[in-house]
């Protein structure tokens, strides 16, 4: 069977029919072709507008991937090797993650000729990523980071400028008795009604942590043990008003200052967790006084 002889320009309606966008740039990083014109490129809408001959920072409307590309193709024509990477690109309230792959194309003597590249659209595998990376730090009841996150964000986010700190542990008063009485739904809505103290008392810069059942950690970054102090003292005040079964909700607290790292935070929560619980047990003991 003969086979069917293909010109260029139905060669290039085939290729717009691939989902991904195909291109092809000489050895001065300007397109000689692409299959797709993308909205991120400027000029693009206008259906007389070619992409020959033009480089990444004459046509993309988002001057920092395009310096990213240009950076990337002159690494693949000065090495031989090809390339993959992931951007975001935030445009018209819209934000989109494209996958790049690119690689050097030769000649039959070995020699550079181009870059050919291919672009997907992988947003929605990204964001599913995304997605699911937050369900594995974050508290579902909560929406604060989970216990499992902490190690990873001391490892990753613990930075020198931070100090000094202070961390702060905090308990629900009474819970096991509302759960007795009222069942894990009420019990529940008190554990949100103290993270909700929680927001309105501290800082933004506050990175809190459900530990498991009503138990919290705070990290404040450079705060003194003064102001923890006056934040402690603002969220006792504040739940007086905050009303669970027509009673305010009460919270036991524990802090320490930690200067430097030679005290580690993990050290730093077996102090702020001692203090914590021998408020507790001031607060028991006079209420059976």
């Amino acid at each position: 069977m003969e086979l069917m002889k293909i010109d260029y320009d139905l060669f290039k309606k085939i290729l717009k029919k691939i989902p991904s966008n195909i291109f092809f740039k000489d050895t001065e990083c300007r397109y000689v072709f692409s299959t797709h014109y993308w909205r991120h490129l400027r000029g693009a809408e206008d259906p007389s507008w070619d992409i020959a001959g033009k480089t990444d920072l004459e046509i993309r409307k988002d001057k920092e991937n395009a310096k990213l590309a240009m950076e990337q193709d002159r690494e693949i024509l000065r090495t031989g090797k090809g390339t993959q990477y992931i951007i975001e690109i935030s445009q018209d309230g819209v934000t989109e993650y494209l996958e790049l792959i690119k690689n050097p194309v030769q000649d039959d003597d070995g020699n550079i000729i181009g870059i050919v590249g291919l672009i997907n659209n992988v947003t929605e595998k990204i964001l599913l990523e995304k997605k699911l990376e937050k369900y594995a730090h974050t508290d579902m009841l909560t929406g604060l980071y989970n216990r499992h996150y902490l190690d990873d964000w001391l490892t990753s986010s613990m930075k020198p400028e931070m100090y000094p700190l202070c961390v702060i542990s905090a308990d629900c008063d009474g819970l096991k008795n509302i759960n007795d009485s009222y069942g894990h739904v009420i019990g529940d809505e008190l554990i949100r009604l103290t993270v909700s103290l929680f927001r309105v008392g501290l800082p933004e810069k506050a990175v809190m942590f459900r530990m498991g059942g009503d138990e919290f950690f705070i990290i404040l970054p450079n705060t003194t043990q003064e102001e923890c102090q006056k934040y402690i003292d603002s969220m006792n005040e504040m739940s007086h008003a905050m009303l669970l079964k027509g009673k305010p909700i009460r919270v036991s607290f524990g802090s320490c200052e930690v200067l430097s790292p030679s005290l580690t935070i993990m050290k730093a929560m077996e102090i702020s967790d001692k203090r914590m619980y021998m408020e507790k047990g001031t607060k028991y003991a006079s209420a059976n006084v």
